[in-house]
C-alpha cells in the first residue's frame, strides 16, 4: 500500500527527520501536534486554552492536507502536563470536534518534549 507524508506547508517545519502525518491507504496516523505555530514559535507559553487551540488547529492542517476533517478521527490521544488544565483543554477540542466523539485516550504525563508544553495531540483518522 501507498505511503503519502504530510506535512503542510502552514504546519511548523518539523525540528527533526518526522512527518506531521502518513497517510497509509485511507488511514492516517499524526504524529504528536503541539503548539508551535508555522514560523515554529510557541504560542500561549503558560496559557492551556491557547496551547490547546494551536494545537487542534495544527492536526486540522494536517487533516485538510490529508483530504479529511474531524469527522474521520476514529481515536484520539491527548497528553497533558496538569490534570487541572483538562477542563479547558477538553472545551477547545469540543469546538473542533463538534458532537463527533472519537475513541479518545488522555495521559497525565511529567514532561513532554519541552517544558513550556502543557499538551500534545495526536489522531488516527480514516477517509469513508
Amino acid at each position: 500500500m501507498e505511503r503519502q507524508i504530510i506535512i503542510p506547508s502552514e504546519s511548523p517545519r518539523p525540528v527533526s527527520y518526522y512527518s506531521h502525518g502518513i497517510r497509509v491507504g485511507a488511514v492516517l496516523y499524526s504524529a504528536g501536534q503541539t503548539s508551535r505555530n508555522v514560523d515554529g514559535e510557541l504560542v500561549g507559553i503558560g496559557n492551556a486554552a491557547q496551547q490547546a487551540k494551536q494545537a487542534f488547529h495544527n492536526l486540522s492542517l494536517v487533516l485538510q492536507e490529508s483530504g479529511m476533517g474531524f469527522q474521520d478521527v476514529v481515536r484520539l490521544n491527548v497528553f497533558v502536563r496538569w490534570r487541572a488544565d483538562l477542563p479547558v483543554i477538553m472545551k477547545v477540542k469540543d469546538q473542533f470536534f463538534h458532537n463527533h466523539r472519537p475513541a479518545l485516550t488522555i495521559a497525565v504525563v511529567k514532561s513532554l518534549a519541552y517544558r513550556e508544553y502543557l499538551l500534545e495531540v495526536e489522531a488516527i483518522a480514516r477517509a469513508d
